[in-house]
């Protein structure tokens, strides 16, 4: 029997699907709109047909027409829907094609278009419920009080108005998403929106709870060979590895889990994903509960993958840089929200690798993302593609000095130096004039001098990086000997 945080899991893992999907709002619509026909035609039973035949605003008619009505505006707006899905159909090439295809789970979470979409089809679903609820005018009873009863639910009047006015709003969403789309396949809007995926992705957290570890995890301390190793059955990218499970298993049977797979890593049939001690307290029914805890799929998700989340807007980045397109400004955006998303996740410290209990008792030991992974997963590919632009090089170089403004350990100072220095170094490699190297070995020691002032002054308890002169001698001109340069972007 499930307990309630596997459901809880199950709901959270189901729901990150139901977002990127097109069919769950259209569905959701539809049943509304089958639930409202028959609350308005109940509606329109207490309500006699004489009192409205003389309103405007109603449509009145008997129940022949109220039909003929109905089935003409369900056939109208199943035209129109054509054009609906060929709206829809055409962007996801585009973005397909000049975004990549792992961008498409951006466009089809947009709520915009999954409204739009359950509106078309919602419409049609309560015209052609209405129209068949409607008896057959010619089977009315000739007593006059069942000619009085069967005649208002023949006519519904408020209902095929209601019909009505629903196709109007149908239209007038359509306007809506030929605007929405003119504005959402523009550059700017979709690496906005897979910026706004790695904010969210940097603050969730794998597990985000528990007591500050009273001790370093010793890993002599757990030998494999007194472990359970946790196979999995299925192949794929791991999406989701839900905290909840692994954790009040481990506090209720007293175990000790070690994660060897993180969300985002390929996974196949028969790999070990995870090590439980003791290997005695664990039987069928537990390591099937703990299997799952770890969801798989064909692709990643940036739910709780960082790294995936950083790679969707390199991926825009290096598209934009390739010889067919040469965009550099598109690039320039894309590095932007990754200073932005990547300043976010620095700002915090990174997670412990550790997981005690409220009683101090290690239960769980598993691999965070590291800064160091990010920044490689943001720098090194775009610094390859964009070697022989100087204009893309230098706003590189600008991200790098956003991020060190949040840096807080020295490990994460040294990174953004190491990749300053590299992106130097693909300069110098490249095939620019020697005045835009000089531009780059000029920034380059500016931003170098900012992060070394930076980890002296607001962290006096931290050792110093390694300063620019000793890891670059070329550059011992370039700097001043009393304050440090910033130069101005």
């Amino acid at each position: 029997m499930k307990s309630r945080a596997m459901r809880r899991a199950y709901a959270r893992h189901l729901w990150d699907h139901l977002k990127v999907s097109l069919w769950f709002v259209p569905l959701v619509m539809t049943l509304a709109a089958f639930i409202l026909s028959w609350l308005l035609i109940t509606l329109d039973a207490y309500i006699p047909n004489a009192v409205l035949e003389d309103s405007r605003l109603v449509i009145s008619g008997n129940a022949n027409d109220l039909r003929l009505i109905l089935i003409g505006i369900s056939g109208t707006i199943l035209a129109t829907a054509g054009v609906v899905f060929s709206l829809l159909t055409l962007p996801l090439s585009t973005v397909a094609s000049q975004f990549g295809s792992r961008l498409l789970r951006i466009f089809l979470r947009d709520r915009t278009m999954q409204s739009v979409l359950g509106i078309f089809v919602g419409t049609f679903s309560y015209c052609l419920a209405t129209a068949l609820a409607i008896p057959d005018y010619a089977t009315q009873a000739e007593t006059p009080q069942t000619t009085i009863v069967l005649h208002q639910v023949e006519a519904p009047q408020i209902a095929t108005t209601f019909g009505l006015v629903l196709a109007l709003a149908s239209f007038a969403s359509l306007i809506l998403l030929i605007q929405h789309i003119s504005t959402m396949l523009q550059a700017p809007n979709i690496i906005a929106a897979a910026g706004a995926e790695l904010v969210e992705a940097t603050r969730m957290d794998l597990f985000d709870e528990g007591q500050p570890a009273p001790e370093e995890y010793n890993a002599a301390s757990l030998p494999e060979s007194e472990s359970y190793p946790l196979q999995v059955y299925s192949r794929g990218y791991i999406q989701m590895i839900d905290p909840q499970i692994i954790l009040n298993l481990a506090k209720d049977k007293d175990l000790i889990i070690r994660l060897l797979r993180k969300p985002g890593q390929f996974i196949w049939p028969g790999e070990t994903a995870a090590l439980v001690w003791p290997s005695a307290r664990v039987d069928a029914h537990l390591a099937g509960q703990l299997r799952r805890a770890i969801q798989i799929g064909n692709q990643r998700t940036p739910t709780q993958d960082t790294e995936y989340a950083v790679n969707q807007l390199v991926e825009i980045a290096v598209r934009a840089m390739s010889p067919a397109i040469n965009d550099p400004f598109t690039t320039m955006t894309c590095l932007d929200y990754l200073a932005n998303g990547l300043a976010d996740y620095v700002r915090t410290s990174e997670a412990s690798p550790n997981f005690y209990d409220k009683d101090g008792r290690l239960r769980l030991v598993f691999e965070p993302a590291t800064t160091a992974g990010l920044l490689d997963a943001a720098f090194n590919m775009l610094r390859h593609a964009s070697s022989s632009n100087a204009s893309v090089l230098l706003h590189m170089l600008d991200a790098i000095a956003i991020i060190g403004q949040e840096a807080k350990t020295p490990q994460t100072y040294q990174e953004l130096l190491r990749h300053a220095s590299l992106i130097q170094a693909e300069s110098q490699a490249s095939n620019l004039v020697e005045q835009d190297k000089q531009r780059i070995r000029l920034h380059c020691a500016a931003v170098e001098a900012q992060l070394i002032t930076a980890a002296a002054a607001g962290n006096p308890g931290l050792s110093k990086p390694e300063p620019a002169e000793a890891r670059q001698p070329e550059l011992v001109g370039a700097l001043p000997k009393s304050n440090p340069v910033k130069e101005k972007t």
